[in-house]
């Protein structure tokens, strides 16, 4: 017989995954499926990412890359914090296979058994299975959708306790599109500082923010904070590379070299040709981004005003980051569908709604029961369609 490890049962699959294969699995049967779950960019990568990639196929780099990250994207990657106003070289960098990566060695690294991790709900969905994975105790502050889902201060201070070893922060925000503020970042920089505690920021959509908001660089906010802050990004959401899987962490070497030696033991470093790609997007003008953000304003626009208009879809405050809407769903609640299901769960709402041809992610998966996660990361006819099978679904709700 064969016996899994107890923490391998105990884990959840990821549902953004989980709905993603579902809805491949319907088109494969026949059926007209839009799946408004997707957490990438339909974009393309800046042209100098694939040459750079071409360019060291033709050159033979198939060999092992340095565990920590060829040299030349580590220097790239720390010049453009630099210029973002922190004080870091190579050895304040990791490149890693994704973000994910990232996430996880610092999991391992920073905790244990016993060690308490403050973050907010709602949350990306493998940032609890990674703490839980390395036996620390996640403590979950709740934001609300009213007040734009920007954490409450004195609902954080209340959660840490003499076990709390790490904050971790997540701006903009994955699923809320929450940009916190730079006063909220600055207070939760000052708890850190009076309890002793490392902040991990998840910066992966700094570059996706509208309406003149600003996604400010934690360690940026005082000259001590680069001391206790590890930030984690990646070239997938800025750069549409989300399958090249570049990621980085940038922070204190005794913390980045931790990290090094558990991916000494793992996956070893990434594949030259994939990091060269980075290079090649990380130094590139950054000019490109000026028509993707355009039209991810002009889809936002497009999805909230059309959610608005469907009786039960609370969209709230509009997200100034990231390229998602995270609208209530409890409107939903009480109603029967056709077949004659009480919906009482966002859950409920999310699997009624792919039975009818649309992907959309629950909000328990990010411990949010009231929400569902919908991306506008995706072409106006998309999410056009999208919106016309929203409408179809709900008109059958009694």
């Amino acid at each position: 017989m064969i016996h899994l490890s107890d923490r391998v049962q105990a884990m959840q699959p990821s549902a953004t995954f989980a709905i993603k294969a579902k809805a491949a699995a319907l088109r494969a049967e026949g059926h007209d499926v839009v799946d408004l779950s997707a957490g990438e960019p339909d974009g393309s990568p800046p042209v100098e990412a694939p040459a750079a990639a071409r360019a060291a196929i033709d050159a033979g780099r198939n060999r092992y890359a340095p565990v920590a990250g060829i040299p030349e994207l580590r220097d790239a990657i720390a010049a453009n914090y630099r210029a973002r106003g922190v004080d870091v070289g190579r050895d304040n960098v990791l490149v890693t296979v994704g973000g994910k990566q990232a996430l996880h060695h610092l999991a391992l690294a920073l905790l244990g058994p016993g060690d308490e991790v403050v973050l907010f709900s709602p949350y990306w969905v493998s940032y609890v299975p990674q703490f839980e994975l390395a036996g620390a105790t996640p403590v979950v502050v709740r934001t609300r959708p009213e007040d734009g889902f920007q954490p409450d201060l004195a609902d954080v201070a209340a959660a840490i306790t003499d076990r709390t070893r790490v904050i971790l922060v997540n701006s903009p925000s994955n699923p809320t599109g929450c940009v916190i503020s730079r006063d909220r970042l600055a207070a939760l920089n000052d708890l850190a500082r009076e309890h002793d505690l490392i902040v991990i920021s998840d910066e992966i959509y700094d570059n996706l923010t509208y309406d003149g908001t600003e996604a400010v660089c934690f360690p940026t906010l005082s000259d001590d904070a680069p001391q206790r802050t590890v930030i984690v990004n990646a070239i997938s959401k800025t750069y549409a590379m989300t399958g090249w899987r570049v990621g980085w962490m940038v922070g204190p070497v005794a913390i980045v070299k931790a990290c090094a030696k558990l991916q000494g033991h793992s996956t070893s470093g990434v594949s030259p040709v994939n990091q060269l790609a980075a290079l090649g997007a990380v130094t590139a003008p950054r000019d490109f981004l000026v028509p993707i953000k355009a039209a991810l304003l002009k889809r936002r626009a497009l999805l909230s005003s059309g959610l608005n208009a469907i009786d039960g879809f609370d969209v709230g405050p509009i997200p100034q980051g990231a390229f998602y809407l995270f609208p209530r769903v409890d409107g939903f609640f009480g109603r029967t569908t056709p077949d004659g299901t009480t919906i009482q769960t966002a859950f409920d709402v999310a699997n009624y709604l792919i039975e009818q041809g649309v992907g959309v992610v629950p909000g328990e998966a990010f411990g949010e029961p009231q929400c569902v996660r919908i991306s506008y990361a995706l072409a106006r006819e998309t999410l056009e369609k999208g919106l016309e099978k929203l409408r179809a679904a709900v008109s059958l709700l009694s």
